[in-house]
């Protein structure tokens, strides 16, 4: 085939921020994320976490329970049909919010240095954004009179 000198239009790549809101790659982020907590704990007195001697008292094995190994399954096993498991971008909300408060919660209380603040929570604050896109995106092939679709018998 010849070429005739036409410029072929090509395809819009899509941006950064377009992949980063497919529903797939959020939850894939926020398992990473929570993964990251669960090492972080396992490596107690590294650069990772470092109570300073604060974690004591009667609940203090509750901080290094790896609790964050539940939500980070919770995020995988959702991750293979996002459309079908929609739901679990609410737990991932209320989890990064909850994150973020914690953060400053534990940093008015002196438990942790400023580093250890604004990193966590500006990351938590960025996967709420990302979070906040698949919740209130208008789901496609919904009907607009607002009746539950008719199926046939």
């Amino acid at each position: 085939m010849a070429s005739t000198g036409e410029v072929q239009p090509t395809a819009p790549q899509p941006s950064a921020l377009q992949t980063l809101r497919q529903p797939r790659i959020v939850l894939i982020l926020l398992a990473t994320w929570d993964i990251v907590g669960i090492i972080a704990q396992v490596l107690a007195g590294s650069f990772l976490f470092d109570m300073e001697g604060h974690a004591s008292g009667i609940f203090a094995g509750r901080v290094f329970s790896a609790s964050m190994v539940i939500p980070a399954i919770i995020y995988l096993w959702a991750a293979r049909d996002p459309k079908r498991h929609r739901q679990v971008f609410w737990l991932a909300l209320v989890e990064q919010v909850v994150v973020v408060l914690s953060c400053f919660y534990h940093r008015g209380h002196g438990d942790i240095t400023w580093a250890g603040t604004i990193v966590p929570a500006a990351i938590s604050g960025g996967l709420i954004f990302l979070v906040f896109f698949n919740l209130f995106q208008p789901r496609q092939g919904a009907s607009s009179s607002g009746l539950p679709p008719t199926y046939p018998v």
